[in-house]
């Protein structure tokens, strides 16, 4: 059919008008006969349009800054068309500046072969001013003008000139059609792109394979598979082209079964893939036909180019398959900066730190500079070991050399790596250096804090965002409702609760988690019951919660009832934590025999193996109900040495049950390990006070001051009036602390009168050490 058929659409207006209208473009049809979505883009352009008139030759103003150049001779065209067939651009410029000057006509299809090298060359600014200044132009100028538009990034501006291509007067061509449409694609223009497709279809230009191509890349990009497929359905010479377009489209849109389902017809009807089929066909395919593919890309050399191979070390990458990726990284020729990008970032979630480093090392010595997703992959490498966290530092600087330092990819990478490394001030000085922070880096450092233990600062970072006008998101308010629990402020944690009913996240498994925990931390038993019963799913972290909760808090009867009940939900498998909850509940209430039995169940049944916590748990039930000599043999059953946690545990139910020589033989091997653990010696002290061995007491005391040991002072919380006061034994820092030291003597004294003072206690006080 001749292309001569010509859609009239309604003059569209400058960019920088309100909308870019092509409504008389037959709005209410469209190829596929279903109800369009009202979807008109804005027209305002990222580029300014042409001024589409035809210049004033006798304008004293000059289109460009005009310079001395060659000279002009009758050649002069010939030698133009040189130049720009061989791409020497400024040498061009300045004779066609020349010969404009001069008044020599240069010619439509010179001057638009100017255009697309100005176009190509990224040079949009000059290719506009070449443009306007044409007393003619074809149907490849202007192609080439709406090409150029969407190879720069200016896709707006580029449908805003095929409209004016049209109501010049000029002919389309398939060329600038798939021009147009590929401006529509880029800017995601559904509703021109459809107008498109109806000028395509009565122009006659679907006997071209190329527009329909065109309008499958479009269509799949809009999230339209369907539409997509219908053009794939008209095309009536299939090749491989074709099937790598919708082969794309159904990847592009996770679509990955109907991808691998069309590479099977290919297959079958004798067409052979191309790297571009294989390397689509890579992002949808199990590891089994991976690795098939990986052959075949070996057999037919399709892996030695750099886009191949690259997508090949993606799909290893994807499928956390370190050692064949690594094998298809050094066996490229070529490496460009995704290539190794992708090769750090797989070690790095592979664990192999010290190659991710071996291998950006590389990348910089092979002059290769590393962009926004390198940094962010290598930074997770940083970590708190010596060598590693002063490497974040290093990266930190080179990013800053860089210039992406705040790149908000890169700076919540690096707000990561110093909360990972215990880095407060460095993570909160360079949050400060953000100017648009985004959720991800307010949950950074309000997380940040609360792993490193700066629990109000967490707090005060979370009342900040809100401040500021973002909500946090579940993972900012798990962390500050966490905090909340590790200060027992229970009314900081209720606000947040709220906040959480607010954002609807409260039933969500992260939150729900840390609300559990809060409220069993501060012994609302019943309230942590009902944010566990609010929560549509759990995980492990749930129950474990409920279950510490419930012992925690002395109900040890219902933190076995919650492990019965965990044990019948489908999923619920109890981990190491789990049994840890278990055995403290029967400490808190005295189920030794409850105890000896879950304690069992966990090696025999489960097949976790008994940590050290675990032991120094049984140790300290045994401790508990009086039966030292069982806790001796559970310690020397260990199939590992004994830590100073588990001694100590003995020690202190030596102290409980006043077993003065059982309570040598700990303090014994604790020291063994280590003499610079100040609450064994306290324990040690108090415990020859109890028996009245006041020399041996004092010597243990000497011994401290000896190895110049300081106990170090027990820290207090109380909340009052929505503040919370911090202070330690003997604090003189409140400016009340007069008054309150008054108050307290006077409870000493009620209690001694009432004598309520018991032989342990004023043992302590004696001899001493204020905790």
């Amino acid at each position: 059919m001749p292309h001569t058929m010509q859609m009239v659409i309604l003059f569209c207006p400058p960019p920088s008008s309100a909308s870019l209208n092509l409504s008389k473009l037959q709005p209410s049809w469209h190829p596929f006969r279903s109800p369009l979505p009202r979807h008109i883009i804005p027209s305002t352009p990222t580029f300014r349009p042409p001024k589409l008139g035809i210049p004033n030759q006798s304008s004293s103003s000059a289109p460009f800054a005009l310079t001395v150049g060659p000279t002009i001779t009758p050649n002069s065209v010939r030698k133009l068309k040189q130049l720009v067939a061989l791409k020497m651009l400024p040498e061009a410029m300045d004779l066609f500046l020349d010969m404009k000057i001069q008044g020599i006509k240069v010619g439509v299809v010179l001057e638009s072969m100017l255009i697309d090298l100005l176009m190509k060359s990224e040079r949009p600014d000059d290719a506009f001013r070449v443009f306007d200044e044409m007393p003619q132009r074809n149907i490849v100028t202007w192609t080439s003008m709406i090409s150029g538009c969407v190879r720069n990034g200016f896709g707006k501006t580029g449908i805003y000139l095929f409209v004016q291509m049209l109501e010049s007067g000029v002919l389309s061509n398939d060329f600038a059609v798939n021009a147009a449409i590929q401006a529509c694609t880029d800017v995601a223009a559904l509703r021109c792109g459809e107008q498109l497709h109806s000028l395509i279809l009565r122009s006659g230009f679907t006997e071209d394979c190329w527009s329909s191509i065109s309008l499958i890349d479009f269509y799949s990009r809009c999230g339209l598979v369907d539409r997509a497929e219908l053009v794939f359905a008209g095309i009536t010479d299939l090749d491989v082209v074709s099937f790598t377009s919708l082969i794309s489209a159904y990847c592009r849109n996770n679509l990955f079964d109907s991808a691998m389902t069309l590479f099977d017809e290919m297959v079958r009807r004798g067409i052979e893939p191309n790297e571009h089929t294989i390397t689509s066909i890579l992002a949808a395919c199990q590891p089994r036909l991976g690795e098939q593919l990986h052959g075949y890309m070996l057999k037919t050399l399709i892996v030695s180019s750099v886009h191949s191979a690259t997508a090949l070390l993606d799909f290893y990458w994807r499928n956390h398959e370190v050692e064949p990726a690594k094998l298809v990284f050094h066996q490229m020729e070529a490496k460009n900066v995704i290539t190794w990008s992708l090769m750090i970032s797989c070690c790095v979630r592979n664990g192999e730190l010290h190659d991710a480093m071996r291998i950006f090392n590389g990348m910089v010595s092979a002059g290769i500079r590393p962009n926004e997703f390198t940094f962010s992959s290598i930074l997770g490498a940083c970590r708190p070991s010596q060598e590693l966290s002063k490497l974040g530092s290093q990266l930190h600087s080179l990013s800053i050399k860089n210039k992406i330092a705040l790149d908000i990819r890169v700076a919540n990478a690096l707000l990561a790596m110093y909360a990972r490394c215990g880095k407060v001030q460095e993570l909160e000085k360079l949050f400060l250096e953000i100017k648009e922070p985004d959720a991800v880096s307010w949950t950074s450092v309000i997380s940040g804090n609360f792993q490193n233990g700066y629990d109000d600062r967490s707090i005060e970072w979370l009342c900040h965002m809100h401040g500021d006008g973002y909500m946090p998101n579940e993972y900012g308010l798990s962390s500050t409702i966490s905090s909340c629990a590790n200060l027992a402020s229970l009314n900081h944690g209720r606000q947040f609760h709220c906040l959480a009913l607010k954002l609807g996240c409260d039933i969500n498994v992260c939150t729900g988690n840390a609300l559990i925990n809060l409220y069993g931390k501060c012994g609302c038993i019943n309230d942590s019951e009902l944010a566990f019963d609010c929560m549509h799913t759990h995980d492990i972290m749930s129950w474990n919660s409920l279950i510490y909760g419930y012992a925690n808090n002395g109900h040890g009867r219902e933190a076995l009832e919650a492990v019965d009940k965990m044990l019948e939900t489908p999923c619920s498998i109890p981990d190491e934590s789990t049994f840890l909850g278990i055995l403290v509940a029967c400490s808190h209430v005295g189920y030794v025999d409850q105890a000896v039995r879950y304690f069992k169940l966990m090696s025999d049944t489960f097949n976790i193996i008994p940590s050290a916590s675990h032991y120094a748990c049984m140790v300290d039930i045994m401790g508990r109900a009086g039966r030292l000599e069982e806790a001796l043999d559970i310690i020397n059953q260990m199939p590992f040495k004994p830590d100073v946690a588990t001694w100590k545990t003995l020690l202190g139910s030596c102290m409980m049950q006043r077993n003065l020589e059982l309570g040598k033989l700990a303090a014994a091997k604790i020291f063994e390990l280590t003499s610079l653990d100040s609450a064994s010696y306290v324990l040690l002290s108090n415990l020859h006070a109890l028996h009245g061995e006041w020399d041996d007491a004092k010597i243990v005391r000497n011994k401290m001051e000896e190895n110049d040991i300081q106990k170090e002072a027990g820290r207090s919380w109380i909340q009052i009036n929505n503040e919370v006061h911090s202070f330690v034994s003997r604090d003189e820092s409140h400016p009340e602390s007069a008054t309150i030291y008054q108050r307290l003597e006077e409870i000493f004294n009620i209690i001694k009168s009432e004598k309520c003072l018991c032989e342990t206690n004023i043992g302590v006080n004696e001899f001493v050490i204020s905790v």
